[in-house]
């Protein structure tokens, strides 16, 4: 039932958003504040005929705003309370904090002339951005720049420049912390270490 009615929802704030009748961010900010289960299935449900993709098992929760109708979300995807959704392309198997900000790049604005204030300089074109499959990104943290498959975003982070791969940052702005294939290897050599210590103290025991 929920999904029926959110399907034909869905089409028709899609058709309004197409002919202009409907802003979407003013749409997605009154789809937010649904509470509880059926809020967030609701959400699925419309966002499914208005987006582009929205995969299985996404769950946007209470307050979560989308700023674009272009944004994507792959599969099994957490966005936690009250984040900010600007224009993405989210990968599979994502946890996003409560209220972290996800915007399209760090210099929306015009701001090259001195003779107008910067709200009358228009806005660049905006790009998507890009978060790959895997990634964790920490409560309140605000993302500028692409983060790849894999890497984690420590709480309150500012990312103004890409994030490899695997790699764990934090702080404003964002440094590189350590890469988590280190810490994977690490922990591999120490119970394989352990395992030969079990081993041993079997034999031990044994003489």
């Amino acid at each position: 039932m929920l999904d029926a009615g959110g399907g034909l929802t869905g089409k028709v704030v899609r058709s309004g958003v197409a002919r202009g009748w409907i802003y979407f961010p003013f749409a997605s900010e009154v789809l937010s504040i649904l509470p509880f289960s059926v809020g967030w299935k609701l959400r699925r449900a419309i966002y499914a005929r208005i987006l582009p993709e929205i995969g299985n098992d996404v769950l946007l929760n209470f307050g979560v705003v989308l700023e674009d109708p272009r944004t994507t979300f792959g599969d099994d995807i957490w966005v936690s309370t009250g984040c900010y959704v600007d224009y993405a392309h989210i990968g599979s198997y994502v946890l996003i904090g409560p209220h972290a900000v996800l915007l399209s790049g760090g210099r929306h604005h015009r701001f090259d002339r001195l003779d107008l204030p910067v709200k009358h300089q228009g806005n660049r074109p905006k790009q998507p951005l890009l978060i790959g499959d895997g990634v964790w990104i920490g409560a309140n943290a605000t993302i500028m720049a692409d983060v790849a498959h894999d890497a984690i975003v420590g709480a309150g982070s500012v990312v103004t420049k890409p994030v490899a791969p695997y790699a764990i940052v934090a702080g404003n702005p964002a440094r590189f912390i350590r890469d988590r294939r280190q810490i994977a290897s690490e922990s591999n050599e120490h119970e394989k270490g352990e395992a030969v210590a079990n081993v041993d103290g079997v034999q031990m025991s044994e003489r």
